[in-house]
C-alpha cells in the first residue's frame, strides 16, 4: 500500500480487491465506490448496495454524496478581463464608463461578481468558496 500500512487480508468485492488493514479500517479503491454509485444512480437502494458489499450504510451513503456534489459543481469559472467586459456591455448608469473600464467580471452558475481593482485576493478567495458552496 502506499501509505506504508500493511493489510491484514484482502477481500475480493466485485472483482475488486479491498484491504482491511490491522485496525479492521477498508481501503475501498475508488473504481468500485463508483460503480456503487452508479448502481444506486440506477435505481439500487443504499442499504442493499452496503450489505451486497458488505460496508456500512451510512458510508454508501457518503459517497452518493460526494459524487453528486461533484456533479453540481460549475465545469469550469468564466474570467472576463476588463477590456471585454467595456467592449461586450453598454454603458450602465449603475457603473460609469471608468469604472466598468477597470473592474474584473467572474460569472459562476448565475452569480455574477464586479471585483474593483486592488480587491484583496483572501477576500475574493472567501466570496468564490461561498459562491461555489450555495451552487
Amino acid at each position: 500500500m502506499l501509505d506504508g500500512a500493511v493489510p491484514e487480508k484482502v477481500d475480493e468485492v466485485w472483482g475488486f480487491a479491498v484491504p482491511t488493514l490491522s485496525g479492521g479500517r477498508r481501503k475501498w479503491p475508488e473504481a468500485l465506490r463508483a460503480m456503487a454509485v452508479e448502481r444506486i444512480a440506477a435505481g439500487e437502494g443504499i442499504r442493499e448496495i452496503a450489505e451486497e458489499i458488505g460496508a456500512n450504510k451510512s458510508l454508501v451513503a457518503i459517497w452518493v454524496k460526494n459524487a453528486q456534489r461533484k456533479d453540481s459543481a460549475p465545469a469550469f469559472f468564466e474570467v472576463v478581463p476588463p477590456t471585454e467586459i467595456k467592449s461586450s456591455r453598454k454603458q450602465s448608469t449603475a457603473v460609469g464608463p471608468d469604472h466598468a473600464a477597470s473592474t474584473c467580471r467572474i460569472r459562476i452558475g448565475d452569480a455574477d461578481i464586479a471585483i474593483p481593482p486592488g480587491y484583496p485576493t483572501d477576500h475574493l478567495a472567501e466570496v468564490l468558496r461561498a459562491v461555489r458552496a450555495s451552487q
